[in-house]
């Protein structure tokens, strides 16, 4: 609990076992481990409960916990419910909830110090946070720091950090807290991650240019054209391909005239917000390319039993 708090509050901090128990009722001495903690030149007790705890049995606690110690209370939880955390904060309950939330209202002058470190609250995952979730299901990632995912990704880890957050405030599963460092860590089993991450992924089209030529620049397939790529689906009667926001410009893809919505392109490209390379580089990875997959190509049996083939050939 320590290591956590300083970590957040970026602060030295003074812990020892609070000893004087002989004074408290039983009920507080056998339902918490109690510690005295001082940061700058406030003590106070830090309860953690040895079982879950309900929201009203921790307000009977704090109270006693003051009367009996004459310090102030904060409670350290390893688990708490999304409808406790909001209400503890509303009746003024000071807690810890572990790799999540602090929330020390005495303490608020230090707090408002360090808030840039407060998780904002993530109502879409961005598209490195994605790209960063896929590549660590494909390469089973294991204790992973940030410094590292950064050097996979070719990002600063600033753009890491932001990840984490984002994988924190979603609740997703796959960040410890070792030290000062959080550390990814990703499922043995792929099919179970993606599962887990899939309610939150979004699909990686941005928008799509219908062309009357195929730009003179070397691109990756996707959409149906990707899928015929890894498996035995005939290819489109146009090619789809997939670029980044950047390679725009580059490819001259604006200075392509498009077609209308009642012809038939040359070729299709998407700007998508991210490209993850996989296999021979020649298309999209597959877990993007399902969540490219729009609802009328899955009507098509044969796109649904290639897409199911692929991910058990390639992934799975």
């Amino acid at each position: 609990m320590k290591e956590y708090l300083e970590q957040v509050l970026h602060q030295s901090i003074d812990e020892k076992k609070y000893d004087d128990t002989g004074s408290l009722p039983l009920s507080c001495r056998i339902a918490f481990e109690l510690n005295t903690l001082k940061i700058g030149q406030q003590e106070f007790i830090l309860a953690a409960p040895v079982e879950d705890m309900s929201l009203t049995e921790l307000r009977k606690m704090r109270f006693q916990l003051e009367r009996y110690t004459g310090y102030l209370c904060a409670f350290y939880l390893k688990k708490v419910n999304w409808y406790a955390a909001p209400k503890m904060v509303q009746e003024g309950i000071p807690f810890v909830w572990e790799n999540h939330q602090v929330y020390l209202p005495f303490m608020g002058m230090l707090l408002q110090e360090n808030a840039q470190r407060t998780l904002r609250n993530c109502a879409k995952i961005s598209f490195l946070t994605q790209k960063l979730l896929l590549k660590a299901l494909y390469e089973n990632w294991k204790d992973v720091s940030a410094v590292q995912t950064a050097a996979l990704l070719e990002v600063s880890r600033m753009s890491v950090t932001r990840c984490y957050d984002e994988i924190d405030v979603l609740g997703m599963p796959f960040l410890r807290t070792q030290r000062r460092s959080r550390r990814f860590y990703a499922m043995d089993d792929k099919k179970k991650m993606w599962e887990t991450i899939l309610p939150f992924l979004r699909n990686p089209v941005i928008r799509t240019f219908n062309l009357e030529r195929k730009p003179e620049a070397d691109m990756i397939l996707s959409g149906t054209s990707a899928l015929a790529e890894y498996s035995m689906l005939g290819e489109d009667r146009y090619p789809t391909y997939a670029v980044r926001k950047d390679q725009i410009g580059a490819f001259g893809i604006k200075n392509i005239r498009e077609v209308p919505t009642n012809e038939e392109p040359a070729c299709m490209v998407q700007e998508v917000g991210y490209l993850l390379p996989f296999g021979k580089g020649k298309a999209v990875d597959p877990l993007s390319l399902t969540l490219m997959l729009t609802e009328n190509d899955l009507e098509d049996p044969r796109v649904e039993s290639c897409k199911n083939e692929m991910l058990e050939e390639l992934v799975w």
